[in-house]
């Protein structure tokens, strides 16, 4: 069953932030991960958005985004997004219809 990490992110180092970027795309490739949404403007249709950028990831199972997640070389990147950003990050799964 896919697996989906979403993440809310509130960039206040841009800098920093932009070096995590660059760096991101052949690494969550390098696991499967494949990058559905990185939108830094959503457009509410209900509610109030409190104006993070949001990321949709989806990968094969939740085996698959655990080792992505967990990797050197993710970790490695993944310190300038913390220094560089306040997020909320969560691992779901895909619902399947029974």
């Amino acid at each position: 069953m896919s697996a989906y990490v979403v993440g809310r992110v509130a960039i206040h180092d841009r800098e920093r932030y932009t070096r995590y970027a660059n760096a991101f795309l052949p690494v969550l490739k390098q696991y499967g991960g494949r990058l559905l949404v990185a939108e830094e403007q959503p457009q509410p249709v209900e509610g109030e958005w409190d104006g993070r950028k949001l990321v949709l990831l989806q990968f094969d199972d939740r085996a698959a985004a655990e080792r992505w997640i967990n990797s050197s070389e993710y970790q490695a990147i993944a310190a300038d997004r913390r220094a560089g950003t306040d997020t909320i990050v969560v691992l779901v799964e895909g619902w399947a219809a029974p």
